[in-house]
């Protein structure tokens, strides 16, 4: 078997498929957002499958997950709500399209309660009343989540709760804490490294959610395998092995400055680069031909294109 040939066999049946298309479609196809399974994903995984599985106890262990945008969080977070949808079966052939027994939200850009609490509702597309007590939203948070088996709450985006008056942020606080009490459910709260000052305001919230950061990638063998994981999402004709050039691989990971999600999509445009070459595989020169401005290094106004 040859290296052509050895190439084609590791790529999934739908991106080898693929390689017939025109140029346009394989370039769209690039272009669509798409999960890629690595190893901070899987550990990510792993913990939360821990805690769906915890039976329900006030003042539940929860979890806190924090890292820099543009890292993957809410991605792995979306991912894995997709992975528990309960799919038809014999026994509920029609499952409703909600029915999941992970709950995702976003939290309000500032520390809203009323916010907060409306977003669940809009989560499970059902009536609320503007003018209703938290108490009264609090108990019909807690028939739905019931009636609809939720055994976890994900709030997604938890920085913004620490934007408002000391007021606001006491009381979005106690509303966690409250829902917590209440579901008796892990809840895992996402957001950016500054969100732990949103925990560490409060001592019962401090001691109930575990932080765990996801960190920048380094040049490590996790890195090379996420590398190759990119690689077998990219319908090239011909093996680029971008995770074995140590120079190229060590210039994304410079040029991304260690972000998945920059990472990705600089592999994106040099494949759209290698397509439109007609090289149909990615070199190290390409880097130079890119539209990618990483935004950690932009000072003032840098333009990806001048024309």
């Amino acid at each position: 078997m040859n290296e052509l040939e050895q190439y084609y066999q590791e790529l999934p049946d739908k991106i080898r498929t693929l390689l017939k298309a025109p140029d346009e479609e394989r370039i769209k196809f690039i272009k669509k957002p798409k999960f890629i399974h690595h190893v901070k994903a899987q550990k990510i995984f792993e913990k939360l499958d821990m805690l769906l599985d915890s039976p329900p106890i006030s003042r539940i262990r929860s979890l806190m997950i924090l890292g820099d945008s543009n890292n993957g969080k809410t991605v792995i977070m979306k991912k894995f709500q997709e992975m528990k949808k309960k799919l038809p079966s014999e026994d509920n052939p029609n499952p409703l399209e909600y029915e999941n027994p992970v709950l995702y939200i976003q939290a309000p850009v500032k520390a809203s309660l009323k916010d907060l609490y409306n977003s669940i509702f809009i989560s499970f597309k059902v009536p609320f009343k503007s003018n209703e007590t938290y108490a009264e939203k609090e108990a019909k948070i807690k028939h739905y989540c019931s009636i609809n088996g939720i055994k976890m709450l994900i709030i997604d985006e938890i920085q913004g709760g620490t934007v408002g008056s000391p007021r606001q942020q006491r009381e979005f606080v106690n509303g966690i804490k409250n829902i917590s009490n209440l579901l008796e459910i892990p809840i895992v709260l996402v957001g950016i490294p500054s969100a732990i000052g949103l925990v560490n305001s409060d001592h019962q919230l401090k001691s109930r959610f575990v932080p765990t950061k996801i960190r920048k990638w380094d040049f490590d063998e996790d890195y090379l395998s996420l590398l190759y994981s990119i690689e077998m999402t990219l319908p090239l004709k011909k093996p680029s092995y971008i995770y074995e050039n140590e120079t190229l691989a060590k210039n994304i990971l410079e040029l991304s400055d260690g972000l998945i999600g920059d990472i990705i999509e600089i592999c994106n445009l040099l494949a759209i680069e290698a397509i439109n070459s007609k090289k149909e595989k990615i070199k190290n020169s390409m880097l130079r031909k890119i539209p990618f401005i990483p935004v950690s290094s932009q000072k003032g106004v840098l333009y990806a294109e001048e024309i």
